[in-house]
């Protein structure tokens, strides 16, 4: 069991806040010489959005259906296919890697299973998306600056910045441009932990007037490109798409 806790953070407490938690943590050594790692998501959704509207309603219990890789993609490298349930703050996650090419022919019924870390979890994941028909919604794309706890080595916190994000219905535009931008005067913090929210962040959360926010960056990333693309915010009430076709184009 995973606990995953979010704040928004104004940017410019970013220098004061990154310093305090390197004092108590240590560096991720995924992370590219300068700290960060780009991450980059597609997210599955059904064609009338299931899982946005799960969100927005505010159910405690719900998926997450989504491929993720890191800096740049292209179709030979290795992604990780993900399910995630959640519930409340806590979380529970599958995963498989498999090249992102050949992740995209076989969930479309192109090619025969590829090689996997985890062959049960791929074919879970294929299952899912099978089962709802599940579609390729949005990319979203943020820099993240992940930190590790020095005593408990499940502890991460996380800095995520530069959230952006664009339609899309290929799997195959994981990596490509997000000109979306979604959040330009906050960042995200994320505290995942297993067993204990670490007691030496509590001071300085509260001396920020930090407060512990229900975020998601597929609701948030949709909602902003529907504003950009429509001039209005995302909308599956009623049954009614966000855009004709949006979430009913192919793979």
């Amino acid at each position: 069991m995973r606990h995953e806790l979010k704040y928004l953070i104004p940017l410019e407490a970013l220098d004061s806040l990154r310093q305090y938690v390197a004092w108590h943590t240590g560096r991720d050594l995924n992370a590219r010489d300068d700290g960060r790692y780009t991450v980059r998501s597609v997210y599955f959704d059904t064609s009338r959005g299931a899982m946005y509207r799960a969100k927005k309603e505010g159910e405690r219990r719900r998926m997450k259906v989504r491929v993720r890789g890191y800096n740049t993609i292209l179709p030979a490298d290795t992604v990780t296919l993900e399910l995630k349930r959640k519930e409340s703050s806590t979380a529970w996650k599958r995963k498989a890697r498999m090249p992102l090419g050949e992740a995209e022919d076989w969930l479309t019924g192109l090619r025969d299973l590829p090689e996997t870390d985890d062959v049960d979890a791929a074919n879970t994941f294929r299952y899912f998306v099978l089962r709802r028909s599940l579609k390729p919604a949005v990319l979203v794309a943020y820099e993240r600056e992940p930190f590790v706890g020095l005593h408990d080595p499940t502890l991460r916190v996380t800095f995520d910045t530069g959230l952006r994000g664009r339609f899309t219905s290929r799997l195959s535009r994981l990596g490509a441009e997000a000109p979306v931008p979604v959040l330009s005067r906050h960042f995200i913090l994320e505290v995942k932990f297993d067993h204990h929210f670490p007691g030496w962040l509590r001071p300085e959360l509260a001396r920020l007037g930090a407060q512990r926010r229900a975020l998601s960056k597929y609701v948030m990333t949709l909602d902003a490109c529907a504003r950009a693309t429509h001039g209005r915010r995302a909308s599956f009430a009623g049954g009614r798409q966000l855009r004709p076709g949006l979430l009913q184009t192919s793979f």
